[in-house]
């Protein structure tokens, strides 16, 4: 089983993967930390790793039977989508998505939540930006995934994710 999950900034996209791995046993890939490695001399903690670097990554999470990755729909990565059996796309409402980005902010600020980057008031403001963008598609996520309509399946809240979870095959036990 291969999927993609997609979906703009705190939507949920590495919860879902998450619980997916569990359920399945399939382990999964936040593209993030493909795009992004740790720098602790960088003001924002992090600094994006070349293309090479980045594209070999990724490709060798393509060459595996399994995956299940999530990303916010980056064109860098999508032979992820094409190779999918399955692309999620998390439509999650903009209020709850807001509430999320400031949450998670505050936590990081508080030392509650890890995070990679530094939380400064730019990354903050990003954040907010990055979900604009989302909604009026000036990001590309949605019309990059139109043409895989026949294998996309739409999550707008948590009861279709409890829904889609209980489809999902179980992990196979150890003999």
């Amino acid at each position: 089983m291969r999927i993609y999950i997609v979906g703009s900034v705190a939507s949920g996209k590495s919860t879902l993967a998450r619980r997916i791995s569990r359920i399945t046993n399939i382990p999964c890939c936040h593209l993030d930390e493909v795009v992004y490695e740790e720098d602790p001399s960088s003001s924002w903690g992090d600094r994006k790793r070349s293309p090479e670097d980045r594209d070999a990554l990724f490709h060798a999470v393509l060459e595996r039977p399994d995956f299940i990755m999530e990303d916010a729909g980056r064109e860098c990565f999508f032979a992820g989508m094409e190779q999918a059996d399955q692309i999620v796309l998390l439509e999650i409402p903009l209020y709850i998505r807001r509430k999320r980005i400031l949450t998670r902010w505050l936590k990081q600020n508080l030392g509650l939540e890890p995070c990679v980057y530094k939380p400064h008031f730019d990354m903050l403001k990003a954040m907010f930006q990055w979900a604009k963008n989302y909604d009026t598609g000036a990001d590309g996520t949605k019309k990059r995934i139109e043409k895989y309509k026949e294998k996309t399946v739409v999550l707008r809240c948590n009861r279709d994710i409890k829904e889609y979870l209980k489809m999902l095959p179980r992990k196979k036990e150890d003999a």
